[in-house]
């Protein structure tokens, strides 16, 4: 076997990409149970397996190119696999028609707006989040202008996955750093 045949990549079997789904789902569902405004939210599903097999391939990249035997830690996977959702757009979403009351206040307009136009973004700094929680037991600061800031920034800047990456293991490392100081105290 030549190195060219031992270093070609090979797509995920069917079960993993069956149990990522699986997984992706439940974070997709329980994040929609708790956005207010939301009628009916679905994903295109092949969307969805071409962001994991991405994620696939940038880990079967630093396997060959970084001699990393175990690939990305599991906020990296997380950060390039939410870089494909950002990409690719898979979250279809039908929002509630705004009350009357809601038309006449500026107030409530604008968070309706909001929710519709970042809501890939919050998806991923949930799913973010959520990954967090249960690989380090912390959560991440996605308070006040910290929020909006990164929703901003993942829907409008240039950013690429390793800068992502970077992104997402800083808040990772701030949170359980966070969750360190205030058990200290």
């Amino acid at each position: 076997m030549n190195f060219e045949e031992k270093c070609r990549y090979t797509r995920p079997s069917n079960e993993f990409i069956t149990k990522c789904l699986a997984g992706f789902d439940l974070a997709f569902t329980g994040y929609c149970n708790t956005v207010g405004y939301l009628v009916d939210a679905s994903y295109d599903r092949e969307a969805v397996i071409n962001a994991l097999i991405r994620m696939d391939q940038r880990q079967y990249y630093h396997y060959v190119f970084h001699r990393m035997p175990r690939g990305l830690n599991e906020i990296k996977q997380a950060a390039i696999f939410c870089f494909w959702l950002l990409k690719y757009r898979p979250i279809i979403c039908r929002f509630r028609d705004k009350t009357h009351q809601e038309k006449m206040d500026k107030d409530a307009r604008r968070a309706y707006e909001f929710a519709l136009e970042y809501f890939t973004e919050r998806f991923c700094l949930h799913f973010l989040d959520n990954i967090n929680w249960y690989f380090k037991g912390t959560s991440i600061d996605l308070t006040g202008s910290n929020r909006a800031e990164l929703e901003y920034g993942l829907r409008h800047a240039d950013i690429s996955k390793e800068a992502l990456t970077l992104i997402f293991e800083i808040l990772a490392d701030v949170g359980a750093r966070l969750s360190t100081a205030y058990d200290i105290e």
